[in-house]
């Protein structure tokens, strides 16, 4: 068996090795369930001998009822059967057992059809389900349950590279493949149901390794386990290849459908979408524009920028299309004066001649009207070529789309073409469609498309694996830290600061004082005002029960501490009293944030930051991150929030030490890696962020011990 890497916290660094070529192509097929009537196991057998069949595979029926099935002898159990078997498809009641004799034949690959398992959502489907995922552990894998046939169907060849689809939805996957019409070839579908084994990051794997494979797009309700996810969405990014996902769980009834439907947990959406970001997976939520953005991949010429010239039939078509462009952050760069000057040659003088370029629509007609989407594609401010066109003044249309299909087949540049038109039996459509041509039906959609293409090309350009710097043993801190933690329900704020800055994460001086004499001989050590706060593990929001004290000059020391003392006999009276910390007053402070660790399913210790204070709560206004990332992206976490402004110096405020912050989000993504599994849940609010060379100081923090969940596959 092979032995998986596991970084600091134990958790996986590569994925199981899983080669797939035996489950898409096998060589011997076992149905089990297979019959000669009209139910499921008729149809099934004869789906299996129609397409494996005809690929030369050997299909063999399986039913303790029958000697033959369609004229082929059958077996009373896949054990039975006396030639190696790849591929056994499971649909039979006593599923169990069957995929029990399959792993004892050692079967290659288990296809469970077969439903009944966690999408039931009640112990007797959850227990079935984890029975299935024990027999998976070895060489027979296990596709399922609760899947579809799909991963066989025939498909037209198609030009350019190919579309390979994942879905945890046969139906739904075929709204993708359906991406035929579009001229866009298909490799491979895998329709993977409940994920009891093989799941979806090992098709991802999979399919970004085959040569002929141009992007991979899916239909996903919630991944099986967070880590196997950000490494197969690793891999990709590795290879150049982008995913395109449809991922549902935005709103509260695409959340609970999809755990009725495949058993999934969608999970928190904007840390999906954190994750996303970081690994560079396209997001979108219509199948129809997931599929035109597939093909603007498969189809498209490698990009160096997101320049997009346009050439449109009417100044109205060529503006929308710049206003639209421009509302989705594409560049529409001007072109140079030397093609301006060409196309000024062409075109009458009323005409715009710079980007958008309006051709006035009956030049195209002649030559020389033709000549000017040549002038516009060889633009060096140019990267992509885009063209809407309605489709229905064919005069004018049909050579500039012809045309457009000799562009296209040069590859210097991507071509793209806006199908505006709700007719799609013109044979023009058809013949840019067939040609590969990247075709949408809307510039909306397009601009989505041509800023993903531009964004994963810089993407892919910059991307370095986060995977391969994560510290592979704990440091000394994580042993120490233990000890702490455990057995603890929860830690005060000074333990949890002393903890943080085992990590290196600046915290601010204090003392823990147990009498008034104490506390005022503290503040004359600091001088200056002070803050005062209660240090109990059983009171977690000490502001809110008047509990803090802050900008307290010497003189009110005392006082201030018989004040605390009494108000945790009135408001807080069972709470575990540990004394009272005074801390130095911080100044100039720039901006308060907040860093926090968090669980968050599927993907375990996960980071968020955010203005911090008494504005956490009120503005939200928050990234996350889950380990691992690079400093690069810590520092992307800090311009998402709109709080970066004043980080940066707004109204003549003095700038932050930006530096220092990412340095203490690295730090804290060291702590979540190393004892993620220990803490449950970690705020440190507020961090002072302090001018620039100053650094930053936490002068709060909370640890709640105890993971709550121990794994993340869900």
């Amino acid at each position: 068996m092979t032995t998986i890497q596991t970084d600091a916290g134990g958790r996986p660094l590569a994925l199981r090795p899983a080669d797939l070529q035996h489950l898409f192509r096998p060589r011997t097929v076992a149905v089990i369930g297979a019959s000669d009537g009209e139910g499921q196991g008729g149809l099934i057998w004869r789906q299996m001998q129609d397409r494996l069949g005809a690929l030369g595979a050997k299909v063999i029926p399986v039913n303790p009822g029958k000697a033959e099935v369609g004229g082929v002898k059958a077996y009373p159990s896949v054990t039975a059967i006396p030639d190696e078997v790849d591929l056994a498809v499971v649909s039979v009641r006593d599923t169990l057992k069957a995929v029990e004799d399959c792993v004892e034949k050692g079967v290659g690959f288990a296809l469970v059809f077969s439903s009944g398992f966690a999408e039931l959502r009640n112990d007797e489907g959850r227990a079935a389900q984890a029975r299935l995922a024990q027999l998976g552990r070895g060489k027979t894998r296990i596709i399922g349950p609760n899947t579809a046939l799909n991963f066989f169907e025939p498909w037209l060849p198609g030009k350019g590279k190919k579309l390979a689809v994942i879905s945890q939805s046969g139906y739904q996957g075929r709204s993708f493949v359906q991406g035929e019409g579009l001229g866009i070839g298909i490799d491979l579908w895998a329709t993977v149901g409940n994920e009891a084994d093989v799941e979806w990051a090992d098709f991802v794997d999979y399919f970004s390794q085959r040569e002929n494979v141009g992007a991979i797009i899916s239909y996903v309700e919630g991944f099986h386990d967070g880590r196997t996810m950000m490494l197969a969405a690793d891999a990709a990014a590795r290879r150049g290849i982008p995913l395109i996902v449809v991922k549902i769980g935005r709103s509260e009834s695409g959340r609970k459908m999809a755990a009725a439907h495949t058993g999934h947990l969608t999970g928190a959406d904007a840390v999906h979408d954190a994750v996303f970001r970081q690994f560079g997976v396209i997001r979108v939520d219509d199948f129809d524009e997931a599929v035109e953005i597939a093909g603007l991949f498969c189809h498209a010429p490698p990009v160096k920028g997101g320049g997009v010239g346009i050439f449109g039939a009417s100044g109205g078509a060529a503006s929308h299309a710049a206003d639209i462009l421009g509302l989705h952050g594409v560049a529409v760069p001007r072109l140079t004066q030397e093609t301006i000057d060409k196309l000024g040659e062409h075109l009458a003088w009323f005409l715009m001649k710079d980007n958008p370029v309006d051709c006035g629509g009956v030049i195209v007609t002649k030559p020389e009207g033709l000549r000017l989407m040549d002038l516009i594609i060889a633009d060096p401010n140019v990267d992509i070529f885009l063209t809407p066109f309605p489709g229905l003044f064919k005069m004018t249309s049909d050579p500039v789309l012809r045309h457009l299909i000799a562009l296209h087949r040069q590859q210097t540049k991507p071509v793209v073409a806006v199908w505006n038109s709700p007719h799609r039996d013109d044979p023009v459509y058809r013949e840019l469609a067939a040609e590969g041509v990247p075709l949408f039906h809307s510039v909306t959609a397009a601009a989505r498309g041509m800023k993903a293409l531009a964004d994963h090309a810089r993407f892919v350009r910059d991307y370095r694996s986060p995977f391969t710097s994560m510290p592979r043993a704990a440091s000394p801190a994580a042993a120490t830290c233990r000890k702490i933690l455990a057995g603890r329900a929860a830690l005060n704020e000074v333990e949890s600061k002393a903890l943080l800055k085992s990590y290196g994460i600046p915290v601010v001086e204090e003392r823990v004082v147990q009498n008034a004499a104490e506390a005022l001989t503290a503040a004359k050590a600091f001088g200056g005002k002070v803050v005062m706060k209660v240090v109990s593990a059983d009171i977690a929001h000490k502001s809110d029960l008047g509990l803090v004290a802050v900008g307290i000059a010497e003189a009110d020391v005392m006082r201030t501490f018989d004040d605390l003392m009494q108000g945790v006999l009135d408001r807080a009276p069972q709470a575990r009293l540990a004394g009272i910390v005074v801390q130095p007053m911080v100044g100039e402070v720039v901006a308060e944030v907040i860093l926090g660790l968090s669980h968050q399913a599927p993907f375990g210790p996960t980071i968020t930051y955010g203005l911090g204070g008494i504005f956490a709560e009120v503005f939200k206004d928050m990234s996350f991150r889950v380990p691992p990332f690079s400093r690069e992206g810590a520092l992307a976490m800090i311009e998402e929030t709109k709080g970066v402004a004043l980080l940066r110096g707004a109204r003549g405020r003095p700038a932050g030490d930006i530096d220092a912050l990412v340095d203490a989000i690295m730090a804290l993504q060291t702590l979540a890696i190393e004892l993620g599994g220990d803490i449950a849940e970690l705020d440190i609010n507020p961090l002072m962020v302090l001018p620039r060379g100053r650094g930053v100081v936490a002068v709060d923090a909370l640890i709640v011990p105890g993971a709550p969940v121990k794994e993340y596959a869900q």
